[in-house]
């Protein structure tokens, strides 16, 4: 069952981007405490995306529900607003949003009762989302990557792999690209694998007559 109920406004393709909203919304809910949660809508608003000081998002307290605009926009940075409304939802939650003075444009200057929940929203929803990331790395590190590289075939990715690990082991400067396969035959990248084999062993063999770096 989905976290979020989403109104997809913007017809935004919600493969890879659509599982990360659930995945990252049971997180918030666990490090923010809210009880229920909001509805999240996509929208999409052509002349927004072409001000550079557009709006990136805003939490409607009374339907309870996070609306985002998504065009030209990276997913993390989608997942970064959700992560700042998220609190404004918690601290709707917490009845304290209704702070009562000045709510228009310059609130953040102009309210310091809001200009601290706006504080608020921006440390904790910025780290929240990088302590999501960062476990989702560290749990899964294979899983990640290989999510990432979902056009890589298996063979390249295990190549790539086995180089970079080379790489890092004994400081070869060789190009990786040299394994894709519109750049390589299976015979060049079995060259390119061979080189780095003999390479390593006489990285090794230097290491052990003391000549190594």
């Amino acid at each position: 069952m989905n976290f979020f109920k989403i109104n997809n406004q913007a017809n935004m393709d919600l493969g890879e981007i659509g599982d990360l909203f659930q995945s990252f919304g049971k997180y918030a809910q666990k490090e923010f405490g809210f009880k229920k949660p909001p509805t999240l809508n996509l929208v999409s608003d052509h002349d927004n995306s072409l001000n550079p000081l557009g709006k990136t998002a805003f939490y409607d307290p009374q339907g309870m529900s996070v609306s985002i605009f998504v065009d030209g926009r990276h997913s993390k940075d989608i997942l970064r607003s959700l992560a700042h409304e998220l609190v404004h939802h918690t601290q709707n939650e917490e009845n304290r949003l209704d702070v009562g003075g000045y709510h228009g444009e310059g609130y953040a200057q102009k309210n310091p009762k809001l200009r601290t929940l706006e504080s608020e929203a921006m440390e904790r929803g910025n780290m929240c989302l990088r302590d999501w990331e960062d476990q989702l790395k560290q749990q899964k590190p294979t899983t990640y990557r290989e999510w990432r590289n979902k056009d890589m075939s298996t063979k390249n990715w295990k190549n790539n792999e086995l180089m970079e690990n080379l790489t890092h082991k004994f400081g070869l400067k060789m190009d990786l690209s040299a394994l894709s396969e519109t750049k390589a035959t299976d015979a060049d990248e079995a060259d390119v694998l061979e080189e780095a084999e003999e390479e390593a062993e006489k990285e090794e063999e230097k290491e052990e007559e003391g000549l190594g770096e």
